[in-house]
């Protein structure tokens, strides 16, 4: 039976700009190693009746810490947030069994995860990670999503563009199996105190703790026999075709491993999305700059989608009237 890994409790104390509460949820299953399923970590803040529920995934390297600044203006805006930590970082349990990551699993979890919860009225936000996994997801059960805002991130049909700065760092990844993740965020995010970047290593004390950070890599959908190359082709096509909600895509302008070409490539995927113009000061983490951006990403979104609403009424009307002639 392969073993959990739990970071103990006490590596989260005090983190600055973190004062939320953590929720877990027991036996959520996608991975089939665990019968029992694995505990999950998730955040919850703001009103539990409001009409926007904002869900957050974080992509590689990260956890819910990521969202912090996001979170306090969706709070502020009197809206929903809730932030989930993939099975192997933050507070989630950490399968140490590197087999046991796939993209299926991962995926997997995540919609046990909506399901569970109950989740409805959902914006989806995703980076990174986040995206290659939650953008398959929307298709899955459309009625529960009222939208999508994307950051850095691309569908992984197999065929995608992927950079030569993101095949360098697999190659880092790699030969580096027990990273210093307070190194790393401190080298690629220069706005970040060094308390800050302590409490995005809180969770990797160890080398067993960081099995998940070695695994990802390797397992992007980077060819079409890949898991989760299919799923992907098909959420392309989906959202290609089918989507009709609102959506928002905001990207870091000095993000080496998805430029600005690949950020176009998932532009003209999504139909109907909105580009709002790039970061110009922000990198690959983009969500660390959300207290210069949020407050305005938030009210775009409302404003699309308000937009949307009318589009769609103003269609449905037409028909009828069609219909009456």
């Amino acid at each position: 039976m392969t073993r959990i890994y739990r970071t103990p409790e006490e590596n989260f104390h005090n983190l600055p700009g973190f004062p939320y509460k953590l929720h877990y949820l027991d036996k959520v299953e996608g991975f089939e190693d665990f019968k029992d399923g694995l505990r999950i970590s998730y955040l919850d803040e703001g009103p539990k009746d409001s009409e926007l529920t904002f869900l957050m995934l974080h992509g590689h390297l990260t956890w819910s810490y990521m969202w912090r600044h996001f979170i306090k203006i969706l709070v502020e805006s009197n809206h929903r947030a809730i932030a989930i930590d993939l099975p192997g970082f933050g507070r989630s349990d950490k399968p140490i069994d590197e087999k046991s990551y796939t993209f299926s699993r991962l995926r997997n979890t995540l919609i046990n995860t909506i399901n569970r919860l109950d989740l409805k009225n959902i914006v989806l936000v995703v980076h990174e990670w986040g995206g290659f996994l939650g953008l398959t997801i929307p298709m899955e059960f459309y009625e529960r999503f009222a939208g999508i805002i994307v950051h850095n991130t691309v569908l992984t049909t197999g065929t995608q563009i992927m950079s030569e700065s993101y095949s360098d760092w697999r190659k880092y990844c790699n030969d580096n199996p027990d990273m210093n993740i307070r190194a790393i965020i401190a080298r690629t995010n220069r706005i970040l105190n060094l308390k800050e970047c302590n409490a995005y290593h809180a969770p990797f004390d160890s080398y067993e703790s960081k099995v998940a950070l070695r695994a990802l890599p390797k397992i992007v959908p980077d060819n079409p026999e890949k898991d989760g190359a299919q799923i992907s082709r098909d959420a392309s096509l989906w959202l290609s075709e089918e989507f009709d909600g609102p959506a928002i895509l905001l990207s870091g302008m000095r993000d080496p491993l998805f430029p600005q070409e690949v950020i176009k490539n998932l532009s003209n995927i999504i139909k109907g999305i909105n580009v709002l113009p790039g970061k110009d000061n922000a990198g690959h983490f983009l969500p660390e700059w959300a207290m210069e951006y949020g407050e305005n990403l938030v009210s775009q979104f409302v404003k699309t989608r308000l937009d949307n609403i009318e589009e769609k009424k103003k269609k449905e009307e037409d028909q009828t009237n069609e219909e009456q002639q």
